[in-house]
């Protein structure tokens, strides 16, 4: 059998799993009827009742095995209760620590733990966890001996901070995350559980600090915004808790769990009709959501007992009040809007106004510019036409000039052939100078010419004898 050491390291070094199914046999076979659970980071809340005095007493019982800050944990608990319900917190602490006592809290840690334990029969249960726990131990040392590097590989590394965390030991812990974390800087889970670990400690800014940056690697990473909700809440921030929650809501609207945390925060900061929202959000994602459930059963107490009225009432109040506000907030924008339309209409008017000045402006400086063109147009057809005329007048004086060129260009041809012929003429037997210019003024213009003509004709040539005829007819005739 275990002792008590061995047992409670056993229970320390356990599965959050294993944890919670040995923590609810002890409480059910103390008595307690367990009605619901909930894990939370090395914690496990159960809700159940118990019959005591012969009265069923309601009990929210917290089981941990945090071994730091055990002062918080009873404070958050009795905050949980409400003032209505009884507590008990179980824990795997050796020691109180130094723990008041409160009125509606039992506690039991170390020692007392073990005797329940070993009280109602749940040490051999605790005892296989050993048993399993001693093989994966026997398993570690063999493999570390046959690839003695594998210690340095980043699994091992993180395996041994959560290990380190499990057993309380949160600076060697955070030691063995700071190594995965500057071999792989954006290892999202190793930055949540340093962040854990300095949780522990009680350093909030650096919890805070490692949660954001795991937040910013991986902005869809849940269980990141749980924590950080966690740790403003141990920082007294319940404010930015809440908002955290917001957040991890729009990232996953459809979580009935994170409604219902949401309505806490808000329950937390006396906002009740808020909280009692969330819940029925919660509800009418998950009708069965047994923490939802009872908390808005808790809220309907408390919202009647501050108000007097019920969450519907207050619901169909605040929905009238809405629609009040909306109505009215309505017929100010109408207002508005009727100011802005007043503007707009006298900014239309001054506008056509401006255009219709424009429009005519436009009009007259189109009729001056078509009478300027038109003017001008009949200044071009006017230079059209005396250019025309100059034209045609040139043209005429160029034919001029080119016929009397020509005629020029005859005579002195004509001269040029007159010459010519005459001097042929000349070569007649008979013939000289002067006959020879009257044969060409007769119409004889070559040898050919005179050849063709009769005596007769010839005769008639002016300035030739009947005699100088008959001869040079005869001539030709021989020639």
């Amino acid at each position: 059998m275990l002792n008590e050491d061995e047992t409670i390291q056993t229970l320390k070094s356990i599965s959050q799993g294993d944890f919670q199914q040995v923590s609810s046999t002890l409480l059910e076979k103390m008595g307690f009827t367990i009605s619901s659970s909930e894990t939370r980071d090395e914690s496990v809340l159960f809700e159940g009742e118990i019959e005591r005095g012969g009265k069923v007493r309601e009990y929210l019982i917290k089981c941990t095995r945090a071994e730091e800050n055990l002062r918080e944990e009873i404070k958050e608990l009795h905050e949980l209760l409400g003032g209505k319900k009884y507590g008990l917190f179980l824990t795997t602490s050796l020691r109180d620590r130094g723990v008041e006592k409160t009125e509606r809290i039992e506690f039991v840690g170390g020692t007392p733990f073990y005797k329940l334990l070993k009280k109602f029969d749940i040490l051999s249960q605790v005892e296989s966890h050993w048993e399993e726990l001693s093989e994966e131990e026997g398993t570690e040392e063999s493999t570390e001996e046959t690839s003695s590097d594998r210690s340095e590989d980043i699994e091992g590394w993180g395996k041994k901070g959560k290990e380190k965390y499990k057993e309380g030991e949160y600076r060697e812990a955070i030691r063995y995350f700071e190594k995965v974390i500057e071999v792989n800087p954006e290892d999202h889970v190793a930055l949540n559980n340093k962040a854990l670990c300095h949780l522990k400690e009680g350093d909030h800014e650096k919890a805070l600090e490692s949660i954001n940056e795991a937040i910013s690697i991986h902005p869809d990473f849940e269980d990141a915004y749980l924590n950080k909700a966690y740790i403003l809440e141990k920082k007294g921030e319940v404010e930015r808790a809440k908002d955290t929650i917001k957040k991890l809501i729009e990232l996953k609207p459809s979580e009935a769990e994170y409604h219902y945390i949401y309505a806490a925060y808000w329950r937390k900061i006396d906002e009740l009709q808020k909280a009692w929202k969330s819940t029925q959000k919660a509800l009418e994602l998950e009708p069965e959501h047994d923490n939802a459930k009872k908390l808005s059963s808790i809220l309907r107490s408390e919202l009647k007992e501050e108000v007097g009225k019920e969450p519907e009432e207050l619901e169909k109040i605040e929905v009238e009040k809405d629609l009040k506000d909306q109505i009215q907030n309505l017929e100010k924008e109408n207002e508005e809007l009727k100011e802005e339309l007043d503007e707009k209409e006298s900014e239309i008017a001054e506008l056509e106004e401006e255009k219709r000045k424009v429009e005519n402006k436009f009009e007259m400086e189109k009729n001056r510019l078509r009478n300027t063109i038109k003017l001008k147009q009949e200044r071009i057809d006017s230079l059209q036409e005396k250019r025309n005329e100059l034209k045609e007048a040139l043209e005429e004086v160029e034919g001029e000039e080119k016929e009397e060129a020509e005629d020029e260009d005859k005579e002195e041809e004509d001269i040029e052939t007159k010459e010519e012929v005459i001097k042929e003429l000349q070569s007649l037997k008979y013939v000289g100078p002067e006959l020879a210019d009257r044969i060409y003024e007769s119409g004889y213009k070559s040898i050919d010419d005179l050849k063709e003509a009769s005596e007769e004709e010839l005769g008639e040539i002016k300035g030739m004898g009947s005699a100088i005829t008959k001869k040079v007819f005869e001539y030709l005739q021989e020639n």
